[in-house]
């Protein structure tokens, strides 16, 4: 059945992305919104790929198109970054420092999704406009089932097995009764951390005045599906990061009343819902500092630097743990995992892969600024937000670059960020010029 599955995903997505770009990243986030559930219900081992099948299928369509001259004008500065972020992995994995499979699941946590940072700077307004439309639909669709696991119980949709072990040890909240909802992704963390990202795509849409209500509508009920989400699904981090990201939009639209207006009861019927039931509640345990402190102490410590010292040239790929399956962790030599997302790369990598990602964040960091008068410009520094804040996340855990399809947005919203960015008014100059040099010679 798991291969089955496989076969379908790839042939939908390259289909789908032979039609279009945006319809092959709608069909491509759609197998990663469904691909937990499905994965804990088909516990067979080609399970694990079926997102990567689609995403194989939609790379097979559409990473080897020929870029428009103003496609390769926008990617030129971040192809050379992703040319050094994958050339270093690959030279790292024919050296065998770990077994072939465990090298293997460590090179596609290093390189596989980054192509998606391309396609993020290809990407077109009206595609941008359109793909935050699937994400509000994705967004309502999931919301409805964790909905349903929060009164129904989540044994009723993920069977207890080594897939979902993670899921059931989440029982942590009103006094460790009850869990924390997954909706449809393969635990809690996706789920939120998925509705965290597609938020600044979803603002950005909302604001474009050009277009019809009913579509705003739907992006404005997926915004609030995405925030009730991270509340259903309990965590702290992303809590924080999305109202990171709604502190940001609110002051960045703050000559619109309308607007204003219309986050204000959002966030109030919000807080009403939330105000009534103790179990959507744990982000206020960020009040405690000295747990705050301690968790943070415990991913950025002294054991860092004599972990450095001792694998200045890395461990081998595979030798962090992360997204490894549970029938390959016993292959791996000497076995270290730390929560934070950066001493997981040294462990793998190596200073020089650790440095080139620190260059590349700090790069990013430095694309903060956008043409003013760009309809977009909220929601890219929105975007630039986002970002930033989970590359510091990345200090108090890993996972951020193989979440599924957390990942996958998380990569795009760095390709807007850090595509290069024409002036609005400046968009039609060579064309307005082309035809005043016919008009002069022809007069």
């Amino acid at each position: 059945m798991s291969i089955y599955l496989c076969i379908l995903a790839f042939s939908a997505c390259y289909i789908a992305a032979r039609r279009s770009l945006v319809t092959g990243l709608g069909v491509v986030l759609l197998v990663g919104y469904a691909y937990g559930i499905v994965r804990a219900n088909v516990p067979e081992t080609f399970s694990h790929f079926i997102f990567d099948s689609a995403v194989v299928g939609f790379y097979g369509a559409q990473l080897f198109r020929k870029l428009t001259p103003a496609q390769q004008w926008r990617t030129k500065s971040l192809r050379a970054w992703l040319e050094f972020l994958i050339a270093w992995p690959v030279l790292l994995f024919i050296i065998p420092a770990q077994a072939l499979l465990v090298q293997l699941v460590g090179l596609r946590a290093a390189i596989f999704f980054l192509p998606f940072i391309l396609i993020g700077a290809r990407l077109e307004p009206e595609e941008r406009f359109e793909l935050a439309s699937w994400l509000a639909v994705l967004n309502l669709v999931v919301l409805g089932v964790a909905v349903a696991e929060f009164f129904l119980g989540l044994e009723h949709f993920f069977p207890k097995n080594p897939l979902t072990e993670l899921i059931y040890k989440s029982k942590d909240l009103v006094g460790y009764t009850a869990y924390r909802i997954p909706s449809t992704f393969t635990n809690a963390h996706s789920y939120a951390g998925t509705m965290v990202m597609g938020m600044p795509m979803m603002i950005g849409a909302a604001l474009q005045t050009r277009k019809h209500e009913l579509r705003r509508t739907v992006l404005v009920a997926g915004l609030a599906a995405a925030i009730l989400g991270v509340l259903l699904a309990a965590t702290r981090t992303h809590f924080v990061g999305a109202a990171l990201i709604i502190l940001v939009a609110v002051f960045s639209i703050r000559s619109r009343i309308a607007h204003l207006i219309g986050w204000a009861l959002m966030l109030f019927a919000i807080a009403w819902i939330v105000s009534g039931e103790q179990r959507l509640q744990r982000f206020t345990e960020l009040r405690d500092t000295q747990m705050v402190s301690d968790r943070i102490a415990g991913s950025v410590n002294m054991e860092s630097i004599e972990l450095a010292r001792q694998y200045p040239f890395g461990n081998g790929l595979g030798s962090g743990g992360t997204s490894m399956p549970y029938w390959l962790q016993a292959e791996i030599t000497t076995p270290i995992v730390m929560e934070n997302e950066y001493v997981r790369i040294m462990l793998e990598e190596g200073l020089l892969g650790l440095g080139l990602w620190v260059a590349f964040v700090l790069w990013l960091g430095s694309r903060y600024q956008g043409p003013g008068n760009d309809p977009w410009l909220v929601g890219r520094r929105l975007a630039w937000a986002a970002s930033s804040a989970y590359f510091l996340s990345g200090l108090l855990g890993i996972g951020l670059l193989t979440a599924v399809p957390q990942t996958a947005l998380f990569l795009l919203g760095i390709g807007w960020v850090g595509a290069k960015q024409p002036a609005v008014q400046s968009v039609h100059a060579p064309i307005l010029s082309e035809l005043a040099n016919e008009y002069s010679l022809a007069k």
